[in-house]
Parts: structure tokens; sequence; C-alpha cells
């Protein structure tokens, strides 16, 4: 009786040998707070969440989605979220100010476009002198902001002066039927609207923020979206940041990778069109930000300082200088 015990023991041993959590197991408690922006700057969050980015560096976010950008800038500054997708701008001047906030990454440069109607009298912006023009959100918005920087500094026309242009605020969607019926002279739409409207062919673009910033410029273009975070969780939780990142980067370069994924995510927001899912992966692959280098980190400053030369007080007042960061890349 004495030897059949063995075989049990041997059993029980490899038994709990494989109930022992690994340590991915283990780390997958890692919780923390994530705010998003519902709509297109999900994407990459739903690349990191379906394939498995987040699971291998053992993070399990609690999404916080909010439907506009001002909540959530607020949301991040308050640290109501631990890691959140802010405006660059807004987030400069939520530093200024003594927010403890940082930028460790940049998301998107500008999916966005400027459109008019085919018989439009309007070739650049300096013809919107006079006129109006639609705006999806309203002027404290970082992509309006972007725009505002282009026209005043390469077109010579003040966005934010209400004598030379008048601003009509309006969710995407309105502004397109407002365009439609001649009620707006050119509208700056949102990234679904942009690319759709694009496809369409129903109006004329007139300006690609961050092809024209490009031209213009030579180079990179910077994010207008990044990723923040406050300065005492990075401190506590340098692991959580750094291996947030690390998620982010596998995405980035997984999307390259994987032309798939863009039908993937188009499908949850309705858009299964191919040629609008062609359109999302040329406008929108392009302005993935998918390293965080001194190239881009380069372009981010000298953008951030172009803002406060050219708009000054109507978007950054002052320019920190410890806002950007790369203590955390993976």
């Amino acid at each position: 009786m004495r030897l059949r015990v063995w075989p049990l023991v041997i059993l029980l041993f490899f038994a709990a040998c494989s109930s022992e959590p690994s340590a991915a197991d283990k780390s997958s408690s890692r919780t923390f707070t994530l705010g998003l922006i519902s709509g297109a700057q999900e994407f990459v969050d739903f690349v990191m969440d379906k394939h498995g980015m987040l699971d291998a560096v053992g993070l399990k976010p609690e999404r916080a989605r909010s439907l506009s950008p001002a909540t959530l800038h607020l949301m991040v500054a308050e640290r109501k979220v631990d890691i959140g997708f802010g405006g660059f701008t807004t987030m400069a001047t939520a530093r200024a100010e003594g927010k403890d906030l940082i930028v460790i990454h940049g998301v998107f440069s500008p999916v966005n476009m400027v459109f008019v109607r085919k018989d439009s009298p309007i070739k650049t912006l300096a013809d919107l002198k006079g006129r109006k023009l639609g705006v999806f959100g309203n002027t404290s918005s970082t992509t309006f902001g972007f725009l505002a920087v282009l026209s005043r500094k390469w077109h010579g026309i003040d966005l934010f002066n209400e004598k030379t242009v008048s601003i009509v605020p309006q969710p995407g969607p309105l502004l397109v039927e407002l365009l439609g019926r001649g009620d707006v002279d050119a509208a700056l739409l949102g990234t679904t609207e942009s690319i759709k409207m694009f496809a369409e062919d129903r109006f004329r673009m007139l300006l690609d923020l961050s092809e024209e910033y490009r031209t213009r410029t030579k180079g990179r273009a910077p994010a207008h979206v990044t990723i923040a975070t406050n300065e005492q969780f990075a401190k506590e939780h340098p692991d959580i940041v750094r291996d947030y990142l690390k998620a982010y980067e596998a995405a980035a370069a997984y999307i390259r990778e994987h032309r798939e994924v863009w039908a993937e995510y188009l499908k949850t927001i309705e858009v299964t069109d191919p040629k609008e899912i062609a359109l999302f992966e040329e406008k929108m692959g392009p302005n993935i930000v998918s390293v965080w280098d001194q190239e881009q980190i380069a372009v981010q400053k000298d953008y951030l300082q172009l803002v406060h030369d050219v708009i000054g007080d109507a978007v950054v007042k002052t320019v920190p200088q410890d806002l950007i960061r790369n203590d955390f890349n993976p």
C-alpha cells in the first residue's frame, strides 16, 4: 500500500505547480483608471485590448470614457483618471497653471480636414475672411487651436478675431448639414466625419491639417492627442506607466503589420464601406505616433512654442519646460 501512495503524491505535486499563478497572472492584478475620448481616438486602445498587448504586460485598465474632450481633460487634470488621452496644448496649459500633469507619449497628429462646397469661391484659408466657419466642438478644442496656428502663421488670418471670421460651433453631423445647405461657408470636421466626407466626395477638401503642417515645416506633424499622467501616479507606479507605453508601442507596430485591424475596429463604430475603411487606414495610419524619440519630442516642443508665439494668450500663455517626459519609454 505504501508504494501506491507515491503516484498520488506526484499527481498532487504537479497539480499544485500547475495551479500556481505565473508572473504574468500575478501582475494582471495591476489596475489603473484610463481616460478615453469615445470615437476614433479609441482605435489604438481597441487594438491593445483585443490583441493582447495589455495582457502581455499584465495590465487591466478600468476605462472611463467621455464624449467631451473638455470633460476628459478635466478628469486628467484633477487626477480622476491615472492615465488619459489628452489634448497636447490643453495639457500644456494645465501644467503651466500648476497641475502636476506630464505628457509621456503622442497618440495622433490631426486626422481632421476643412471642407467647402464644390462651387465655393474659397481657395485657401485666407479666403475665410468675412465668412462663416463651422467647427466641431468649440474654439477651446485642441484641433481648433491647431487650425488657428496654421491660419495665422501661414495664411494671415486670425480665427480668434470675431470681426474677421464668424465661428459656428456645432456637432460634426450637423455641420455637414449646415455646409450642404450653405449655412456655413466652410467646416472643420472631426476625424470620422472628415474621412466619411472625403470618401463620399460630396464636398471639396480645403485643407488637411497634418498634411499642411508637414508641408510647411518639411518634417513630422506634432501629436495633438497625447498620453498624459500625473507626477504622483508616475512616481508611485512607474512600472504601470512604462508597461502601458510598452503595450501602446506594440499595438502601433501591430497596426502597421496587420491591416485587418482597421475593419475590425471600424465595424464597432458602424463604418463598413470598403472605400471608407481604406481611407481610414490611408489617413489615420501615417498620423499614429508610434515612437516617442528625440525627434518627435523636438517637434512637440517646437509646435508648443509656435502656438505660444502665434496665438499666445488664446491657447498657451506660458510654455512649461517640464511638460514632456521620456523617462518611461519602454
